[in-house]
């Protein structure tokens, strides 16, 4: 709305937002991320970077999108970390998780590998291409997470 001017208070609460995860974490506060609101992958990545730009580390904001987040919705005995018996869905990178750069190489799901394309994580959905609709690729893991 652009009759809707934020006043001093609320641009200064904007500015420091992203410090705020990294003042939990300091504080021993658990707290987690989730991506309500939040359009596209890269849109929650580029969030999650302000963040550790203000002082999350970047443990503490892997922990904030998994282990943290089954915690707190009482699921961590069945997924959140990569463990025998939990229910495991893997995202493999060619680079660090919250880089720019960064690209998804590989995702598991339910034991079954899916290579996303290149094209929907480098901007606009592509033509004929739903955004997040991965193409599955040709093997399974015989050894899922799950075993």
């Amino acid at each position: 709305d652009p009759t809707d001017v934020p006043n001093y208070r609320e641009l200064v609460i904007r500015e420091q937002a992203p410090a705020a995860p990294g003042m939990f974490a300091k504080a021993g506060v658990k707290f987690a991320f989730y991506s309500d609101g939040v359009d596209t992958a890269q849109d929650l990545k580029k969030a999650i970077k302000k963040a550790m730009d203000a002082g999350l580390s970047r443990a503490d904001a892997l922990r904030a999108l998994t282990l943290s987040a089954a915690e707190m919705y009482g699921v961590a005995d069945r997924m959140g970390s990569l463990e025998k018996g939990k229910i495991a869905n893997v995202v493999i990178t060619k680079g660090e998780a919250f880089d720019d750069k960064t690209t998804i190489e590989y995702v598991f799901v339910d034991g079954k590998l899916y290579q996303p394309s290149k094209d929907l994580q480098q901007g606009p959905a592509a033509p004929g291409n739903k955004r997040g609709s991965p193409t599955p690729a040709t093997e399974e893991m015989t050894a899922g997470a799950n075993n």
